[in-house]
This record gives C-alpha cells, sequence and structure tokens, in this order.
C-alpha cells in the first residue's frame, strides 16, 4: 500500500489530469447525448458549418449553395452531419483545457482560441473534400475518412500544446535559499 501512496504522490499532478480528462470527456459525451442539446446541436452546428464551407468555396471560384446542412457544388453534394462538423474534437480539447492545472482565464482563453481554431480547419477541411468530392470522386472516402480525420486529431491535440505551451503564464518555483 506504501508504494500505491508514493508512486500515486510521485505522479498525482498527471494522475489527476487524467482523472479529470476522463471525467470532462464523459460530461461532454453525456451532455451531447441529452435530447436538449443534441437535438439544437446536432441540427445548429451543420448548418452552420455549410454556409461557411459554402462562403469558403463561392471565394475561391467553385459555384457552391446550402440548403440547411448540404452543400451543393455543381457535380458534388454532400451533408455535413454533426459528427462531421468537428464537436467531438472539440469535445477533447475543452476537456484537455479544463483538466489541465490553470487560472480559469487561462482556461476561457485556451477554449476561445480552440473552438475558433478547429471551427477554421474543420471549415477548410470540409470545402477541401468538397473540391475533392467534386474533382476526384474516387478518392473522396479515403480523404474523408482517413487523411482528414487524422490530420484533424493532429490539429486537436497541437492546438491544446500551443495553448498550454504559449498561452498559458508559467511560474517558476524556485528554491528558497537558506542563510546561515
Amino acid at each position: 500500500m506504501k508504494k500505491i501512496i508514493a508512486l500515486y504522490k510521485q505522479n498525482s499532478v498527471l494522475l489527476n489530469f487524467y482523472l479529470l480528462f476522463g471525467y470532462f470527456c464523459l460530461l461532454f459525451y453525456f451532455f451531447l447525448q441529452w435530447e436538449v442539446t443534441k437535438d439544437y446541436i446536432a441540427y445548429q452546428l451543420p448548418v452552420i458549418m455549410a454556409h461557411t464551407v459554402t462562403a469558403i468555396l463561392n471565394i475561391f471560384g467553385f459555384e457552391a449553395q446550402s440548403n440547411g446542412p448540404i452543400v451543393d457544388l455543381t457535380s458534388f453534394r454532400f451533408t455535413i452531419i454533426y459528427h462531421c462538423a468537428g464537436i467531438f474534437g472539440m469535445m477533447i480539447y475543452a476537456s484537455a483545457v479544463l483538466a489541465y492545472t490553470a487560472r480559469w482565464w487561462e482556461k476561457l482563453y485556451g477554449l476561445l482560441f480552440g473552438f475558433a481554431g478547429l471551427y477554421l480547419i474543420n471549415t477548410v477541411r470540409m470545402a477541401a473534400l468538397g473540391v475533392i468530392g467534386m474533382k476526384w470522386r474516387k478518392h473522396f472516402d479515403f480523404y474523408h475518412e482517413f487523411l482528414w480525420q487524422g490530420i484533424f486529431i493532429i490539429f486537436v491535440i497541437g492546438f491544446w500544446v500551443f495553448w498550454k505551451d504559449k498561452m498559458i503564464k508559467q511560474y517558476e518555483f524556485e528554491e528558497e535559499e537558506t542563510s546561515d
């Protein structure tokens, strides 16, 4: 028992982070499954994402229209569902930010920074998938299911590491020198 207590004391910060991270992941998952939020998020987020993707595609010269969560290009149409709208990546990012030892305003900045950045990255992902689907339809499934999923996960981790390393003021604790 003493070894377990000593091990916990040596790794308490890391273990507390893992426990809080798991707690927040479960909390957000059940929050997303709650009928009130599920209906709102499952409907609104894909519609907003479809409008943003359509705007980006039109800026870059691709004729696109959106109708609800559907993005319609000249020769390709796809529907954005809330699973593909980045909500789970944002949930994992938020769990990591909230579990990390930082001040509340640093966590708030981290959440705002991360949500905006991940939304932007996911919007670019969806726009790129629309172009891939329109020009290279046979490659769409590979890019959608494998390549862009992995890239998005890397961005989730990268945004958290950037927030942790650059946006949090780290205080160094110096050992007090004792004078004889």
